[in-house]
C-alpha cells in the first residue's frame, strides 16, 4: 500500500516580471496552495488477471451491496468482477469466457431485471442474480470491437449498444425483447483505432434526440430513429496522421454550462498526447472552439475520467500513460480546473511508474469522494487509487 502525494508540475499563467524575492514567495504560496486542492490519492492493488491485454472496464455495483465493483477482461479471453469489500479487500470472480472482443466491454442491465448483466463485443453475460457464480453466456451478433458504449439511440426508452472497429467500422445495437435473439445491427460510418469511450453518445446539435461523436467527426440522428445519419466534419483537435491516426479518448459533457455538449478530447496511441476541450460554440456542433488543457504530457493518453476530484464544485480531468508513453517511466495526472472555467489548470502527478489503461473514476466506497480504478494494458495488477480527502477531513 503506498500513498502518492500530488506533484504540481504545471502552473499556468505565472507571473510577469517582478522582484525576485516576490517571485519566490508567490511560487511558494501556489505550491503550498496546490497541495491543499487536489486529495492525496492512496495505491492498493485490487488484484491480478493472469492474462494480458486487458480492457473492458467498469464500475458497478454488481452484487447490489451499494457499492461499487471493477470489471476487466482479456482480448478474446475471460471476462472478471472484482468485488469490493474494503480498500484493501477484493474478491476475483470469473463473469465468463471466450468474449468475442478486441477490448470492447460494457457492464449493463441488458434484460432489465435488474441485476447488471456485461457486454463484449459479440457476446454478453447475463447475471443470473447469484453474481458470484459464472453468468450464462450469449452471442449477440456484434462486431469484434475495440470500444463499447452504451446510450439511448432510437429514443425508446432502452439502452443500445455502440460498438467500434477499425476493421469492420462504427454500428450500433437494437436490443430486442429476448436479447438472447440476435440484436438489429445499423452501420452510422467508418471505423478507427479508438473514439466513442467512454461516452461519445449525446445531443450534438440541440435537436432532442442523440448523436455520436468518433474523435474527429460527429453523426447526426437525422430521423432520431437512428436509421439515417449525416457525417460532419467539423472536429478536428486529435492527430489525423500516421499510424494511430484520431485515436482518442472521447467525453461529452455539457462542460461551461451553458447548455449544450461540449466535448473533452485525449489523444491515445501516441507517446505525447495532448488533451484539451472543445466547446459547442453555436449549440449545433458546426463551430468548435478548443480550450488547452496540456500539450506537454510526454504519455499516451489512454484513459479519460472528468469528475470533481477535489470537491471544489467544479469538474477536473484525470488521464494517464498508457502503452505507446515514450518517457522512461509512466505517470497519471489530474489536471485541476483552476478558475471553475476550464480556462486555467494545474498538472498534478497522481501516480508514477504504473501503466494506466482505460481507468473509471467514481466514488468506489462511498464515502463522498471520487476514486479512480485501473489496470495495464499488459500486465497482471489491477490497482485502486483511493481519493483521502474526507478521510483527511475527518
Amino acid at each position: 500500500m503506498k500513498t502518492f502525494k500530488p506533484k504540481n508540475t504545471i502552473m499556468i499563467n505565472l507571473f510577469k516580471k517582478r522582484e525576485i524575492l516576490t517571485l519566490l514567495i508567490s511560487i511558494a504560496f501556489i505550491c503550498i496552495s496546490g497541495y491543499s486542492q487536489i486529495p492525496d490519492f492512496k495505491y492498493y492493488e485490487i488484484g491480478k488477471v493472469e492474462e494480458e491485454l486487458l480492457g473492458q472496464s467498469s464500475l458497478v455495483d454488481m452484487d447490489k451491496d451499494g457499492d461499487l465493483d471493477w470489471i476487466v477482461g482479456s482480448s478474446g479471453g475471460s471476462v472478471y468482477w472484482f468485488e469490493y469489500q474494503a480498500a484493501d479487500k477484493w474478491i476475483k470472480h470469473l463473469i465468463g469466457e471466450d468474449a468475442l472482443t478486441d477490448k470492447g466491454g460494457v457492464a449493463f442491465d441488458v434484460d432489465g431485471d435488474g441485476w447488471i448483466d456485461q457486454v463484449s463485443g459479440g457476446t454478453w453475460y447475463r447475471n443470473t442474480g447469484n453474481p458470484k457464480e459464472r453468468f450464462e453466456r450469449y452471442e449477440n451478433g456484434a462486431i469484434y470491437s475495440y470500444d463499447n458504449i452504451v446510450g439511448d439511440i432510437n429514443a425508446d426508452g432502452k439502452l443500445d449498444l455502440l460498438s467500434l472497429s477499425e476493421q469492420e467500422g462504427l454500428f450500433w445495437y437494437d436490443i430486442p425483447e429476448n436479447p438472447k435473439k440476435k440484436w438489429k445491427k445499423v452501420k452510422v460510418g467508418d471505423g478507427i483505432t479508438g473514439g466513442i469511450f467512454p461516452n461519445g453518445i449525446a445531443d450534438i446539435d440541440n435537436d432532442g434526440d442523440n448523436d455520436i461523436v468518433r474523435t474527429n467527426v460527429w453523426y447526426e440522428n437525422l430521423n432520431g430513429e437512428g436509421s439515417k445519419w449525416e457525417i460532419h466534419r467539423t472536429i478536428s483537435f486529435v492527430e489525423s496522421k500516421g499510424e494511430f491516426a484520431n485515436s482518442s479518448r472521447t467525453l461529452t459533457l455539457d462542460f461551461d454550462k451553458d447548455g449544450d455538449i461540449d466535448m473533452i478530447q485525449a489523444e491515445s496511441n501516441s507517446s505525447n498526447g495532448e488533451i484539451a476541450w472543445l466547446a459547442n460554440k453555436d449549440g449545433l456542433g458546426i463551430n468548435w472552439f478548443t480550450h488547452k488543457i496540456d500539450y506537454d504530457t510526454k504519455q499516451d493518453l489512454h484513459s479519460l475520467c472528468v469528475a470533481d476530484f477535489d470537491n471544489d464544485g467544479d469538474l477536473d480531468v484525470f488521464s494517464g500513460g498508457g502503452p505507446k508513453t515514450g518517457e522512461l517511466y509512466k505517470r497519471c495526472f489530474i489536471w485541476e480546473n483552476t478558475d471553475s472555467e476550464g480556462l486555467e489548470w494545474k498538472r498534478y502527478e497522481v501516480l508514477s511508474k504504473t501503466e494506466c489503461f482505460d481507468a473509471m473514476a467514481a466514488d468506489v466506497d462511498g464515502d463522498g469522494d471520487i476514486d479512480i480504478c485501473s489496470k495495464p494494458w499488459r500486465g497482471e495488477v489491477n490497482y485502486y487509487l483511493r481519493n483521502m480527502l474526507i478521510e483527511k477531513e475527518k
